[in-house]
């Protein structure tokens, strides 16, 4: 099995379509269509195609180290560029040695300027304080007799123990999965049949499948209605102290 027919049994057995992926990996579905095709004459420069298929491979779960060897000897036949590179970044980075010197000489120069300055401005603010005579009157606050005295219990303080959203996905069948706990990406990858995902936020959960009516979903110890059929993509969040779930 070649390279593009890999990627795209993944993403239909997925039940993923292109656009989704053009919008969740930025990789425009001109390229993705001939990721797929093989077609790599109309890809980008080869910094940027190596990109895309690895992006896509990992996006769908799958080893990108692998695919992308694959992809240079199928699109480059595994011509390495490394040395190419290594040269052109020396002759970009040859700068005279008198250019160098001309910028220390100024930066010299700049630090000089501005230690100078910041010793007179100190020097001023100094003198200022000296000649205000109310400066050195120490203003007392009022004290508030209403703030609870020493040993005092305050009744409107009440601890609560921390609540936290738990959530299990179990797939049923393969389903892409996104995750995110308190506002940061923890997971994003294909959850294959018969594996389970624990999630735990102390603020949300939010999670979006790929496949919604091939995953069960627990929250908080109890398993929720489904949240759509078979291929759909559906999003959920579920926040703390929330109840309906």
């Amino acid at each position: 099995m070649g390279l593009g027919e890999t990627l795209k049994s993944a993403r239909i057995q997925s039940g993923i379509t292109l656009e989704h992926i053009e919008e969740e990996t930025k990789i425009r579905r001109l390229y993705l269509e001939a990721i797929e095709n093989e077609n790599y004459g109309i890809l980008p420069p080869r910094v940027y195609a190596v990109g895309f298929v690895k992006r896509y491979a990992r996006f769908l779960g799958l080893d990108e180290n692998e695919l992308v060897e694959e992809f240079k000897q199928a699109a480059y036949g595994g011509q390495h560029h490394d040395e190419e590179i290594v040269q052109v970044a020396k002759k970009d980075f040859n700068i005279p040695v008198k250019n160098i010197l001309a910028g220390l000489l100024f930066l010299l120069i700049a630090l000089w300027v501005g230690n100078y300055m910041v010793g007179f401005f100190s020097r001023a603010v100094e003198d200022n304080r000296v000649a205000d005579p109310g400066s050195g009157i120490e203003i007392q606050e009022p004290k508030d007799n209403n703030d609870p005295t020493e040993g005092e219990e305050n009744p409107g303080t009440v601890e609560n123990e921390p609540e936290t959203a738990v959530v299990s996905v179990k797939a049923r069948s393969d389903c892409w999965l996104q995750a995110i706990v308190d506002g940061e990406k923890v997971f994003e990858a294909v959850l294959p049949a018969g594996q389970e995902k624990n999630l735990e936020g102390r603020q949300s959960v939010y999670i979006r499948v790929g496949n919604a009516g091939g995953v069960d979903i627990i929250y908080n110890g109890e398993q929720i209605d489904p949240l759509g059929r078979t291929g759909e993509v559906k999003d959920k969040e579920f926040i703390v102290n929330d109840k309906t779930g």
